[in-house]
């Protein structure tokens, strides 16, 4: 029996409620751009991730830094958004079994810090990465820095990229289908679990 020792949790749609607050940001950044606004189902549909895929479908010419620079501003202007139900009670279990949990977020790290401190969450992470454009290419440096075995460790996610982030690191991936994509979208890649809301991941440690 394989006894789970690690996670790696992706913070936006997995720990934290702020898929409106990101909508709303990002279509002011539309606005910007002279785009037409999505609805947010159609965002939920064509949100991808690296996120410069998304914006490229709309927009070929925008760079990465005038993305970074229109979203750090827009971001700081939305309602805040709030951690899951779930997330304090599902950290603190994991906590008491002595698991070691680490963040890995596309989320900008200054505003990752100041949720992380919000939520009143900084006890719960040994190690917090954040404005990481590419998980894929950043996992396994993680696994690596926080001496994790592949076969002790899974990956929480609630996007396509979160699988292939954990695939590729070799470690065991759980889709959670209460973010950004959708439950069908998620099924594509395979994921080794998917579950619909946080709670349910402590079913899957117990059974691990």
């Amino acid at each position: 029996m394989i006894m789970i020792k690690n996670i790696i949790f992706d913070w936006s749609g997995t720990l934290s409620d702020d898929l409106v607050s990101v909508y709303t940001a990002v279509m002011e950044i539309f606005k910007k751009l002279g785009l037409e606004v999505l609805t947010l189902e159609e965002f939920k549909k064509e949100f991808t991730l690296p996120y410069m895929k998304f914006y490229r479908k709309f927009e070929k010419n925008v760079s990465k830094e005038e993305l970074q620079e229109l979203y750090s501003r827009e971001i700081e202007l939305v309602d805040k958004p709030k951690p899951f139900p779930e997330a304090r009670e599902v950290l603190e279990f994991l906590k008491q079994r002595e698991i070691k949990m680490v963040l890995l977020s596309v989320y900008l790290r200054k505003q990752l810090d100041e949720e992380i401190e919000h939520y009143k969450f900084q006890n719960f992470f040994a190690d917090v990465n954040g404005s990481i454009y590419d998980k894929t290419e950043v996992v396994i440096k993680i696994m690596q820095k926080n001496n994790f075995k592949c076969e002790e460790t899974i990956f929480v996610g609630d996007m396509t990229h979160d699988v292939d982030a954990g695939k590729k690191a070799g470690v065991k991936t759980v889709a959670i289908s209460q973010g950004y994509q959708s439950k069908e979208k998620l099924l594509e890649k395979n994921p080794d679990f998917l579950i619909e809301n946080l709670g349910e991941l402590k079913k899957i440690i117990l059974a691990l």
